[in-house]
Order: C-alpha cells, then sequence, then structure tokens
C-alpha cells in the first residue's frame, strides 16, 4: 500500500480507515444489533446520512417485533428507508420504566 503526502503534509493511502460502532436500529419490521464501520474521526449521523440506500451490519442479531432473536448472521444490509430510529450502544442507558434523563 502506497502513502503519499500533499504539501501541506496530508497523508492519502489506497486503504480508507473506519471504525467499527456498535449500534442498535429499530425498523420497521424490528430491532437489530450489531456493528456500523465510519470513517475514522467521522459521526455515525454524518456517516448514516451520507450512506447509500442500504447500510451494512456486521455481526447482526435480528429481533421481531415480539422481541424475539429471529436471526443472527455475520453480515445483514438494511434499506435505510425502514430505520425508524438508530442507536449506538454506549448511549444506551438501564432506566426501568424510562422516567427521564435526570432521574
Amino acid at each position: 500500500m502506497a502513502t503519499r503526502y500533499d504539501e501541506k503534509g496530508k497523508f492519502f493511502t489506497d486503504k480508507i480507515s473506519k471504525e467499527q460502532v456498535p449500534v442498535v436500529l429499530q425498523t420497521t419490521y424490528g430491532r437489530i444489533e450489531g456493528f456500523i464501520y465510519v470513517m475514522a474521526g467521522a459521526r455515525l449521523k454524518d456517516e448514516i446520512n451520507n450512506a447509500e440506500q442500504f447500510i451494512a451490519v456486521t455481526n447482526a442479531k435480528i429481533y421481531n417485533l415480539n422481541d424475539e432473536c429471529t436471526y443472527i448472521s455475520h453480515f445483514v444490509s438494511v434499506n435505510r428507508d425502514h430505520i425508524i430510529w438508530l442507536l449506538p450502544q454506549a448511549e444506551i442507558q438501564e432506566v426501568f420504566g424510562c422516567t427521564g434523563g435526570d432521574d
């Protein structure tokens, strides 16, 4: 792999550096837990907004609307139009009753 530098010292390589982000996605058909890859230093929101129509999720556990795990796969491609919400697993807090963020 060749590394090239411009006059300001910025470097360019043939390989794109990405970081693995554990996420939970709620879709119209159920929930998916797995990993999405984002550009190094980029926000998850930006990666999702700039993504193609289908988003790759690896090491996926797929749950139906009854919260039953129905599939486990090394890879699933999710249509962006079916995502209701998405959050990084690092942001999840165990809250009994979900009464609010200040409790």
